[in-house]
């Protein structure tokens, strides 16, 4: 009997959630925007990098309105560097301070003006479209009161403090935003789709909009929702690791969903590849330290009948969590599985 997913997603969903809303308890991310020296962004992607104690660690490119992001930093000095185009702009390196004074993740801001070619001509300026609000000092602050609430688990008063900020501005992206996620912890689903739609009325084009739908959907079983909500999120930022990581796991479990109903096999395989590359570009992009839970891994490998690894998972999962409330069932489905694995030889 296949290990069926439904008492694997609430651990799922617990995990992509801290990966989401806390990715990690001492990471940050810095970001910014490529800036050509007549004001616009780039016409093309440019190629930026960033180096720590001379030491290249992540590279990147920018997106369509010249943004990039890095994720996972620690404190310290970084250098960021945009690669020239050599016809109107030469490479430009800045940079980028990265003091956090919490273990709460931090989000720091560098932009980069690139600097023309000695002898080019700059352009007219013109304006760069880019999503901003001016929000009321007093709706920020207490969004701030909230978010620092959340981090410490005192539910009711960031609940209070969220709603603070939107009764002040109710227009405030980042609070519907907030709020969507902290109905979506408390599984109020209801009450954060609301909220992440009012987000998405402000702003369509923040990836963590969909990230957090994306979830919803995993959470109802609702799984061919789920991967193309995270297809999107993709799209909107193709340089997240997160984004692969959450599509992959959302097709394996829809592949599961389909080989339980009996539909084609030509189907689940097809599904398993898309996973697989999914899950490959998400250890790519964050340099091996983002990967599916081991319960998603075990569902993989036995879709594919490979039940010696899929134990494999299985049994790492139980030495990280022996208390686990599905430990006897989890108990159970590794000796089903290791007696089908020798059963093959």
């Amino acid at each position: 009997m296949l290990l069926r997913p439904a008492n694997t997603v609430p651990a799922l969903l617990l995990i992509l959630i801290c990966a989401l809303i806390a990715l990690a308890q001492s990471v940050h991310t810095l970001q910014g925007k490529v800036i050509a020296p007549n004001g616009l962004q780039p016409r093309n992607p440019v190629r930026v990098t960033l180096t720590f104690d001379g030491r290249r660690i992540y590279e990147t490119f920018t997106d369509l309105s010249g943004r990039f992001s890095f994720s996972g930093l620690g404190r310290g000095t970084y250098q960021i560097t945009a690669d020239g185009d050599d016809q109107t702009f030469e490479k430009t390196t800045v940079s980028a301070e990265v003091l956090a004074f919490s273990s709460a993740p931090q989000l720091f801001t560098q932009d980069i003006q690139l600097q023309p070619l000695h002898g080019k001509p700059i352009g007219r300026a013109a304006v760069v479209s880019a999503f901003t609000q001016s929000v009321p000092k007093r709706a920020m602050q207490a969004l701030e009161r909230g978010q620092k609430f959340e981090h410490e688990r005192k539910r009711p008063e960031a609940l209070g403090q969220m709603q603070e900020a939107l009764r002040i501005f109710p227009a405030y992206f980042e609070a519907h935003l907030a709020l969507g996620n902290h109905f979506l912890k408390e599984g109020r689903f209801g009450d954060a789709i609301a909220e992440l739609d009012s987000a998405r009325e402000i702003n369509p084009n923040d990836e963590r909009l969909y990230q957090s739908f994306g979830l919803i959907m995993m959470q109802q079983r609702n799984y061919q929702v789920a991967v193309p909500v995270f297809v999107e999120a993709a799209r909107l930022n193709p340089t997240n690791p997160l984004n692969p990581l959450m599509l992959g796991t959302a097709l394996i479990h829809e592949a599961s969903e389909v080989a339980a109903t009996g539909r084609p096999a030509e189907h689940v395989k097809r599904l398993l590849i898309k996973a697989e590359g999914a899950l490959a570009k998400a250890a790519d992009l964050s340099s091996g330290k983002m990967k599916a839970d081991h319960l998603t891994l075990a569902m993989l490998f036995e879709l594919k009948d490979q039940p010696g690894r899929a134990a494999n998972e299985l049994e790492q999962y139980l030495s990280q969590n022996p208390s686990a409330s599905n430990a006897g069932r989890v108990k159970e489905n590794i000796k089903r599985l290791r007696s089908k694995a020798n059963n093959h030889f």
